[in-house]
């Protein structure tokens, strides 16, 4: 006897289901992948831009500025027309991003308010030499991988010399490629 009846059995039916269930399921992980991607190189062209524009800044405002003063990892920088600048480094919970501030004082009173978001994972730090009129900011972007886990310390700041970039301690005398490549320094000279 033969059957005439014209369909799909149930193990068809469920093995159709299960193969769209995986193809979805490739398919969102692939869009959730390249969205994540594009979020991450966004990411990286506004802490690009932001960091050219950091750099301009401090540059103009050391140049300008006729005394420097830093205390506390705060730095103050004093302008012909007695204003003050004041330079502010807000670490940051990681993986959040520290900032950095600058506000323009006077007479004791806010008048202007900048933020500047500083790479994730990184520590910042300003140095000056008083002798040459020199103010360096330092910034340090500790490499992590994929997870977070960071995998190079920050080498101790009195073995850094952001006006030389040379790296020096017990073992390590000069620039390692390991540090210098995640290692940004901006100088200015003040205007004396």
């Amino acid at each position: 006897m033969r059957n005439n009846y014209l369909g799909f059995t149930l193990i068809e039916i469920v093995f159709v289901f299960a193969m769209e269930v995986i193809v979805i399921g490739l398919g969102v992980g692939v869009l959730f992948m390249v969205t994540e991607a594009r979020i991450s190189e966004n990411r990286g062209d506004s802490a690009r831009l932001a960091a050219s524009r950091l750099s301009e800044q401090f540059r103009n405002d050391l140049h300008s500025a006729i005394t420097a003063t830093l205390e506390n990892d705060v730095l103050r920088l004093t302008l012909p027309n007695e204003e003050e600048l004041v330079y502010s480094i807000e670490p940051a919970e990681f993986p959040k991003q520290p900032v950095l501030q600058r506000n323009k004082m006077s007479g004791g009173k806010k008048i202007a308010a900048e933020t500047y978001m500083l790479p994730d994972y990184s520590v910042s730090w300003f140095v000056q030499d008083k002798d040459a009129g020199l103010v360096a900011l330092n910034i340090w972007k500790q490499p992590v991988d994929r997870h977070g886990q960071i995998l190079v310390q920050t080498p101790p700041k009195e073995n850094l010399n952001p006006f030389t970039r040379e790296i020096t301690g017990k073992n390590n005398i000069g620039i390692d490629p390991v540090y210098a490549g995640n290692w940004r320094t901006i100088i200015g000279k003040i205007n004396q």
